[in-house]
């Protein structure tokens, strides 16, 4: 008996001192290489950690490394980075993240989550001091990946000066321009004085940006803008194409009393309101799943004889009953029947863009509420062809490049 314990003992010191030895091994194996190699990149430079403290597991809970570095007083000088703002890119490792940003005369001009930096003006040139700490929590899910920070410290200059930019200087009836106004840090709105139609401005973290609508009709040529904000008065010049226009028989509209001032009176006034931020994100959405059989800018001929302008997509196939989706985010201003277009929703989607969905058999919002991209709003009848209108103040444009995300409301969308 005695001598069975004494060979179990010696079994389990064995295999202790084989663990212990195993173990030390990987201690051993266990290297600063098992933390995150990313970092942060800012104004195009990777920051290098100033700081940071990490445990990594060796054997699962039982056995841990600790790495610490303490935050020292280095300050990475990253240098003038002229009159770009600087784009901050977090690594995909971190979970949580403090920043602060001081601004040149001494006060904290962001504090908190990183993701306040994203949508932070600046209003003064300078030397701007930014500290960053990056958490990567424990994860049950990953026991295995190491936990801790990382902490920044960098400094870096502004020196942004007020100008205008237009996305092209060259485009065809029925798009949007957008122009972007940026290095303006006196607060001042700017305007932009054009025969294009109202242009609605909206602040970014550069600066500001408006849409201006080149309607199907607009003339071709050479159109000088000029451009007012603050002590920045600049003449920008946009260059019209005529676009080439489909020819398509309609029919003619039956005459219903009444009906073109019940119209005016409902619809007219929407061109000269509108939210002042941006709601849109990204590629519109079409609103049905059939094809547009009308393009935007046609000319519809009734007995041989131009009737018109198409001032929207047609969508003449729509099944009756099928959904009716919203293109875009956006708040509902309108939401009815007319006697000349149907049931009618009108969705605003800010900075004084509008979708207009006309010819619904049935209209399933209500003013006021918001939407969503592709939320169904109504449904299509084979009492009116659907209808869709994208419109920028009282200037129609056409809808197809905005679906296709190529529009000018989606140049440099996320400054």
């Amino acid at each position: 008996m005695k001598r069975l314990l004494l060979w179990v003992l010696m079994v389990i010191l064995m295999v202790a001192v084989l663990l212990g030895g195993a173990g030390a091994v990987l201690y051993g194996m266990t290297g600063e290489n098992k933390l995150p190699a990313e970092h942060p990149v800012f104004g195009g430079t990777e920051l290098v950690p100033n700081g940071y403290e990490w445990t990594v597991p060796v054997l699962g809970e039982y056995l841990e490394r600790h790495f610490t570095e303490p935050s020292n007083l280095t300050v990475q000088k990253l240098g003038d980075l002229g009159d770009a703002v600087p784009e901050l890119t977090l690594p995909e490792w971190a979970a949580r993240s403090e920043l602060t940003l001081t601004a040149p005369d001494g006060t904290i001009a962001v504090t908190g989550d990183a993701v306040g930096y994203e949508s932070y003006v600046f209003s003064q040139n300078g030397d701007y001091d930014l500290t960053l700490t990056l958490y990567r929590d424990h994860s049950a899910e990953a026991p295995g990946l190491s936990s801790g920070w990382y902490s920044y410290h960098a400094g870096f200059t502004l020196n942004m000066q007020p100008q205008a930019v237009l996305s092209t200087d060259s485009a065809p009836q029925g798009t949007i321009v957008a122009v972007w106004v940026t290095g303006i840090l006196d607060g001042s709105t700017p305007s932009l004085e054009t025969d294009l139609g109202t242009v609605w401005f909206r602040p970014t973290q550069t600066g500001y940006m408006g849409y201006i609508p080149v309607t199907y009709n607009a003339e071709g040529g050479a159109h000088t803008m000029t451009l007012t904000c603050g002590e920045l008065v600049q003449e920008l010049t946009l260059s019209v194409t005529e676009m080439s226009a489909a020819t398509v028989p309609s029919e003619s509209e039956e005459d219903i009393p009444g009906a073109a001032d019940e119209y005016k009176n409902a619809i007219w006034p929407l061109y000269t309101q509108s939210a002042e931020g941006k709601l849109w994100q990204g590629a519109f959405a079409a609103p049905s799943d059939s094809a547009a059989t009308v393009p935007y800018g046609a000319r519809l001929m009734v007995d041989g004889a131009l009737s018109g302008r198409s001032t929207g997509l047609t969508y003449g196939a729509a099944e009756p009953g099928s959904a009716v989706a919203a293109p875009q985010n956006g708040t509902v201003v309108y939401a009815g029947t007319l006697a000349l277009t149907g049931g009618t929703v009108v969705i605003d989607h800010g900075c004084g863009v509008k979708s207009y969905l006309f010819g619904m058999g049935e209209v399933a919002v209500q003013r006021g509420q918001q939407v969503a991209r592709g939320d169904r709003v109504g449904a299509a009848t084979d009492a009116h062809d659907l209808i869709y209108e994208l419109r920028i103040g009282s200037k129609s444009v056409d809808p197809a490049p905005a679906i296709k995300g190529a529009s000018g409301l989606q140049f440099q969308e996320n400054r």
